[in-house]
């Protein structure tokens, strides 16, 4: 079912970069799809209703409890981000006067967070980072934020 809820996800993008003026082609390279599964997104034949309305649920929540259900959601880590950053356009901003250096979010999985030796800062790489926020909810003292 988590697949299905994604296809929904990304069938809300589609329409969302169609109502843009996104050709076909466009869509499919960024949601890396074949163009087939797009027109299918497109013309409404794919997915169903029903999954639609939870996705278009899951979108509208606020991105504090969105962004964790849809990185939960597929494998590939890199559409998840694209989504996230196409649906939210956020980004992760650290406020090194709040950061106590516990060290919490050096535990993310990705990698994407490190520490430089300058006053024991700490910085976020981008391409590694798929804005999965999970550093913003374990820092205790709220120096990792989702911005806009």
């Amino acid at each position: 079912m988590p697949e299905h809820i994604l296809s929904g996800i990304k069938a809300v993008v589609a329409i969302n970069m169609r109502k843009e003026g996104k050709l076909q082609r466009e869509i499919a390279e960024f949601l890396e799809m074949d163009r087939s599964i797009i027109s299918h997104y497109l013309h409404g034949r794919y997915p169903s209703d029903k999954v639609m309305r939870v996705s278009e649920e899951i979108i509208s929540l606020p991105k504090e409890h969105g962004i964790p259900l849809i990185t939960s959601l597929g494998d590939n880590k890199q559409i998840t981000k694209k989504l996230i950053e196409r649906i939210y356009n956020i980004t992760i901003s650290i406020d090194m006067e709040k950061c106590i250096a516990c060290g919490k979010c050096l535990e993310c999985e990705y990698g994407a967070i490190s520490v430089y030796s300058e006053d024991i800062g700490i910085s976020i790489d981008r391409e590694k980072c798929i804005l999965c926020c999970k550093c913003v909810s374990e820092c205790p003292v709220g120096a990792l934020k989702i911005v806009k």
